[in-house]
């Protein structure tokens, strides 16, 4: 199943701004490795222009490979120091991206309504 998973920090913490650049640089070169490899399908980053300071990445691949991904020491390792450079780090798990995974999840759900009694 296809899935992504959503980077997203807030403003520099002040004082840490030239660590913060120099982590979104090792980020995007670990991303682009990883398209290279093939375990991954894309990574895009995006930078507010309005609203509130900070941006996004969006990293899509296979869900399974995903989530290996997100537990190597390489990606933990980058999480922590990102979390100590921005505020308002996040970085989340999601599967669909096709009309095919959303069907399935769906149809999941569904099935657990359905279980529960209420559908």
């Amino acid at each position: 199943m296809t899935g992504a998973v959503l980077v997203r920090w807030g403003a520099n913490i002040p004082g840490r701004e030239s660590k913060g650049l120099e982590v979104f640089a090792k980020s995007i070169a670990r991303f682009e490795q990883l398209a290279k490899q093939g375990r991954i399908h894309s990574h895009n980053e995006y930078i507010a222009l309005t609203g509130d300071v900070g941006g996004f990445m969006i990293v899509e691949g296979e869900v399974e490979e995903l989530q290996k991904i997100m537990l190597e020491p390489e990606n933990l390792a980058l999480t922590s120091e990102a979390a100590m450079i921005v505020s308002d780090f996040s970085q989340n798990l999601y599967a669909g991206g096709s009309d095919q995974a959303i069907q399935q999840l769906v149809s999941l759900q569904l099935e657990s309504l359905s279980t529960l009694g209420y559908a």
